[in-house]
């Protein structure tokens, strides 16, 4: 199950307003159809994108980021693939501690090299305004939306685009929450299961992608967390199958 249906909605964003949208919320689909003034909040790679988008098709783009571009080419840092850094975090008991672990390894509202480059030069062409500072209120009382910042500026736009990512909360939704009720399951303080080596969570249910984290670490949501869940799993069946065959003999 992936992290994807808890977009994160700031405290100052209202719901229900048309013009204002979350570019992962389920249904997404309000892209303005003809030229607009758009402010896009969030300026990691999803915020990036959206912006890059918006210019390509011609609409006038404010971008609001609390902080300055962040590259990484990755999300983790590439010694999370091997034992690099895993053979550390494994040794790691405290599962609250391993949650802080992956926390600290990921670059959050982070750029790839390619895109920054693409970004940096609309902006340098005010193609894209660049507004590095914080949303404190969003004034939806008029025919425009009002978006006021921290440092005092007033953006004024016909549409405002979130790209604020998700929430932390545990993926799963009201299945997994039955599930961790009926069957009493193990987690840890932030909610996310508490498993063994085989990324078992209970003698027949095993987890992957992030409700594999605390096991598999920072790399457990993208690729290489999925083909490293995938090695795991197919020796928990190889095994089964090999069980079964001795069994039968």
């Amino acid at each position: 199950m992936g992290a994807g249906e808890h977009p994160a909605w700031p405290e100052w964003a209202p719901e229900g307003d048309p013009r204002l949208s979350h570019v992962f919320a389920p249904g997404f689909h309000d892209w303005p159809t003809s030229a607009e003034t758009v402010a896009v909040v969030g300026s990691g790679i999803s915020g990036a994108q959206v912006a890059l988008r918006l210019k390509e098709e011609g609409h006038q783009v404010h971008l609001v980021s609390r902080h300055a571009l962040r590259e990484h080419q990755f999300d983790s840092e590439p010694g999370w693939l091997g034992p690099r850094f895993m053979a550390g975090f494994e040794r790691e008991t405290d599962v609250d501690r391993r949650r802080e672990i992956i926390v600290k390894a990921r670059h959050k509202g982070s750029v790839s090299p390619d895109v920054r480059e693409s970004l940096e030069e609309a902006i340098s062409a005010d193609q894209i305004r660049w507004h590095q500072s914080s949303v404190e209120a969003l004034d939806c009382s008029s025919d425009d939306l009002s978006l006021h910042l921290k440092d005092g500026t007033q953006v004024q736009v016909q549409r405002v685009l979130l790209a604020t990512g998700f929430t932390g909360r545990r993926p799963g939704g009201a299945l997994v929450d039955q599930l961790v009720e009926s069957a009493s399951l193990p987690c840890a303080g932030c909610g996310y299961p508490i498993v063994d080596e085989t990324l078992r969570w209970h003698p027949r249910v095993y987890v992957s992608g992030p409700l594999a984290e605390l096991e598999l670490g920072p790399a457990s949501r993208n690729i290489a967390g999925a083909r490293r869940a995938a090695e795991r799993l197919v020796a928990v069946a190889r095994s089964k199958k090999s069980h079964s065959r001795v069994n039968a003999s």
